[in-house]
């Protein structure tokens, strides 16, 4: 699925911002869905099973019938889904920070790695095989009804980007208080910024401004 068509099936809601601005990667774009959570807001874009559920299924990570049957699953076991849900968003903030320090040169937590081990060994069992017309690739059971199966298409995003030559692309937004992670796929590795209309003039404004005081000084 589209970046595009994503955001048009999640028009309204806050998470929305995670597919009008793709990170290239599914996993890179549940990892920009902490964007407010990580700033001074706190305010979290994915707020319970529910919003986990309906993300996933805009992003396209799961069909709508596998979405249903999670619905009706969460619906019969609300504590078990709220969980679930502490897990993803668990899961999401391990993966930025192993991510981050990638993208930033720093040093990453084996703790941090030994997490995303144990969500990707729990997630094993919801996997199969299936044909894309050009390989293989793991993806979600058709026929995976427990809640935890939504953890799948998640952890084997994470994995298999942490495993590939795409991590040589991982970038962060050049803005400090921006935590928009994203595959550059610039021919020239020049990409900078989330997006240039947003983070990257708040930086030349920013940056114009300083010069400017400084000049007065």
């Amino acid at each position: 699925m589209t970046g595009s068509t994503a955001f048009q099936r999640a028009r309204g809601k806050p998470y929305a911002e995670t597919f009008r601005c793709p990170g290239g990667a599914l996993c890179l774009d549940f990892c920009n869905s902490g964007q407010n959570a990580r700033g001074p807001s706190g305010n979290e874009w994915i707020a319970g099973f529910s919003d986990l559920i309906d993300w996933l299924e805009a992003a396209g990570a799961i069909t709508g019938g596998q979405a249903a049957r999670q619905r009706r699953a969460a619906a019969a076991s609300p504590r078990a889904a709220t969980q679930v849900w502490s897990r993803a968003i668990k899961f999401r903030e391990a993966l930025f920070r192993v991510l981050n320090a990638r993208a930033e040169g720093g040093t990453v937590a084996r703790e941090d790695l030994s997490y995303i081990e144990t969500e990707h060994a729990r997630a094993a069992s919801f996997a199969r095989l299936s044909w894309t017309g050009e390989g293989y690739r793991w993806s979600l059971d058709p026929s995976a009804a427990a809640l935890e199966a939504a953890m799948q298409p998640l952890v084997e995003s994470a994995v298999s980007l942490l495993t590939s030559a795409k991590i040589e692309r991982l970038r962060r937004c050049g803005n400090s208080t921006c935590y928009w992670l994203f595959i550059d796929e610039t021919k020239n590795h020049s990409r900078r910024w989330c997006e240039m209309a947003s983070c990257g003039n708040i930086v030349k404004v920013r940056r114009h401004r300083e010069k400017a005081r400084r000049a007065a000084h």
